[in-house]
C-alpha cells in the first residue's frame, strides 16, 4: 500500500511539472512582449531597401516599416500604450539561431525554406522580389548572351572539353540565391567558379573590381546598391529574370497566436491605402501585378 502510495505521489509529481513545463513553452511570444514591455525585431543592416540604417544610424527600410506597423498592433492587441519596438541588428549567419533562441521576436525579412521552417516559421509573404544580375557594361558579348538566355554565335561558353573558357559570379553568402545558382549551373554542366561574398555591397564591388564578371541578387538590392556606386556608369543590371523568391518574416516556431498576430495585421495593411504609401516610399510605385499580390496575400477576416 504504502509503495502504491509512494508511486502516486511520484507520478502526480511528474505530471505537475510536465505540465508546468508546458505551459511555460506555450507562453509564446504575446506572453513574453507583456512581461518585457519591448518587442525586439532583428534585421540585416545591408538589405537596402527592405533593410538598411541611414546617415543617423536609425534603422529604415520597406521591412523595417511593416515590421513597425506589427509593434503598432500589438500594442493595441495587448493593451500596452507603452510596448517599445526595439530594432536590433544581427548577422546573416545568426538571424534564425535568434529568433529560435529568443534573441528576437521577429526577424525583419527572409526568404522561406522548407529546411529554414524546419527552424522557425513564416508570417504571410510580405513582398516577392526578382533575381537578377549585375554586370560591367564592358562585358563579354558571349557572356552576356549566356546570362539573358540567348543562344552564343559559337559554341557555347564555359563547356566542352578543350579547355572551356571559366568565369567567376558572385552571391552572398548564406542566401537562397548561392544553392539556387549552384544547382542551376551544375544541371546546365556551365563550369564557372561561385564566389561567396558577404553582402551585396561587396559583390557589386567585386563585379567593378573585376574580381566576378557577374553579381546575383535581388533586384532591388542591386538596383540600390549600383545606384550609390561611384562606378555606376560602368555596370549594368540586366533584365533577364533568374528567378523570383517570396519574402516573409521569421517568427518562433509552434506560436500560433503571435503568428496571428502578425497575419492580422499585415493583412489589414494590405487592404489598406497604406500599402500602396509604404511601397512607393521605400521601393517605388506598385504596379497592377503587385497591388494584385498583396491583394492575394491579405487573409480574409
Amino acid at each position: 500500500m504504502r509503495h502504491t502510495r509512494t508511486r502516486n505521489v511520484f507520478i502526480a509529481l511528474v505530471g505537475a511539472a510536465l505540465l508546468h513545463a508546458g505551459g511555460a513553452f506555450a507562453a509564446g511570444t504575446l506572453d513574453k512582449l507583456r512581461e518585457s514591455g519591448k518587442f525586439v525585431v532583428g534585421y540585416v543592416s545591408d538589405g537596402s531597401p527592405l533593410t538598411q540604417k541611414d546617415a543617423t544610424g536609425k534603422a529604415t527600410g520597406y521591412a523595417i516599416a511593416l515590421c513597425t506597423k506589427i509593434g503598432d498592433a500589438a500594442r493595441q492587441e495587448l493593451k500596452l500604450p507603452s510596448l517599445a519596438v526595439e530594432l536590433l541588428q544581427v548577422s546573416m549567419e545568426e538571424r534564425f539561431s535568434a529568433v529560435e533562441q529568443g534573441k528576437i521576436d521577429m526577424l525583419c525579412g527572409a526568404v522561406p525554406t522548407l529546411e529554414r521552417r524546419a527552424q522557425v516559421s513564416f508570417s504571410i509573404p510580405v513582398g516577392f522580389v526578382g533575381v537578377n544580375a549585375v554586370i560591367r557594361s564592358d562585358a563579354p558579348v558571349r557572356l552576356v548572351q549566356v546570362l539573358t538566355g540567348q543562344e552564343p554565335p559559337r559554341a557555347v561558353i564555359w563547356r566542352g572539353t578543350n579547355a572551356p573558357e571559366r568565369r567567376a559570379l558572385a552571391v552572398v553568402k548564406g542566401t537562397v540565391v548561392e544553392r539556387a545558382l549552384v544547382d542551376k549551373l551544375a544541371e546546365r554542366r556551365i563550369a564557372v567558379d561561385v564566389v561567396s561574398v558577404k553582402d551585396t555591397g561587396e559583390g557589386v564591388q567585386a563585379v567593378v573590381d573585376r574580381r566576378v564578371d557577374a553579381f546575383f541578387d535581388g533586384r532591388p538590392l542591386l538596383l540600390d546598391a549600383v545606384g550609390r556606386s561611384p562606378a555606376k556608369s560602368s555596370l549594368v543590371v540586366l533584365d533577364q529574370l533568374f528567378r523570383r523568391e517570396l519574402l516573409a518574416f521569421a517568427i518562433r516556431r509552434n506560436d500560433d497566436d503571435f503568428r496571428l498576430t502578425v497575419d492580422r495585421a499585415l493583412s489589414r495593411i494590405y487592404r489598406s491605402a497604406e500599402l500602396p504609401t509604404i511601397y512607393r516610399t521605400y521601393l517605388k510605385e506598385p504596379d497592377r501585378e503587385t497591388l494584385e499580390f498583396f491583394e492575394l496575400m491579405a487573409l480574409p477576416e
